[in-house]
């Protein structure tokens, strides 16, 4: 039997217990599985563009891949657990639009019947997706209920989310926007700033601001050796004013 890999995709921050648990449960019921940390940093209690980094970073998952996906602000609520099957993975977790972008292409969605008896309200992603993710890794049956892509939340939302989505360690802003659906003539403006696309960093002076299309396909406004979010002022959820 091959390798189990369960990926995991959070909220959570590296500070704290929160991702040793996930690693602890998973370890416990699972003890040859690997265990990829694909990303712990994102924004807080935003499901929508972290579905959107999800869908772009999933590619690069092993096929047949497991992801426990957690940015779950409604977590204790009856918002629903979901299994999605999408592009030969399988994505594990809250149905409140995470999974946005792959309702329309999903070949399977599944509300989770299953949970562990007598669980905390607060820690789902420790006490009820990761044992779920488990369970499935191990070819164990987890109660479930196929729904189709309309009953879950961001079924109709548009593809592209024209605003930031994430601010990595060097200031450069990540929009919702696929680098597909923008043309390579386009100037975005900021403010005073005018950003031409460039193909990489070094075709532009030092500090000049500029958008390129990401290595996760995703639309970024850089500034070479700079801070496009001390430059340009944005921060998550702000607006880019991205052309047609």
């Amino acid at each position: 039997m091959s390798t189990p890999v369960l990926a995991l995709f959070t909220d959570y921050g590296l500070g704290g217990p929160w991702v040793g648990l996930l690693h602890a449960v998973i370890h416990e019921r699972l003890p040859q599985a690997a265990i990829v940390d694909l990303q712990h940093d994102l924004p807080p209690f935003r499901p929508r563009g972290a579905g959107l980094l999800l869908a772009a970073q999933a590619a690069w998952l092993p096929p047949a891949a497991l992801v426990v996906a957690v940015v779950d602000p409604g977590v204790g609520s009856e918002r629903r657990g979901l299994v999605v099957h999408w592009r030969g993975r399988r994505f594990i977790g809250p149905d409140n639009g995470l999974f946005a972008p792959m309702l329309r292409e999903a070949g399977r969605i599944e509300v989770i019947d299953w949970r562990p008896e007598g669980i905390p309200p607060t820690f789902h992603g420790r006490d009820w997706f990761a044992p779920v993710a488990t369970r499935l890794a191990s070819g164990e049956a987890v109660d479930a209920q196929p729904v189709p892509p309309a009953s879950c939340v961001g079924h109709a939302w548009p593809s592209d989310l024209d605003e930031v989505i994430y601010v990595d360690r060097f200031g450069n802003l990540v929009t919702g926007r696929r680098g597909v659906a923008l043309p390579v003539d386009c100037e975005i403006r900021v403010g005073p700033h005018r950003l031409p696309w460039a193909r990489t960093f070094s075709e532009r002076p030092h500090g000049a601001p500029f958008w390129h299309v990401n290595a996760l396909g995703l639309v970024e406004l850089s500034v070479n050796q700079g801070s496009a979010a001390e430059l340009l002022g944005l921060k998550v959820g702000d607006t880019v004013p991205i052309c047609a």
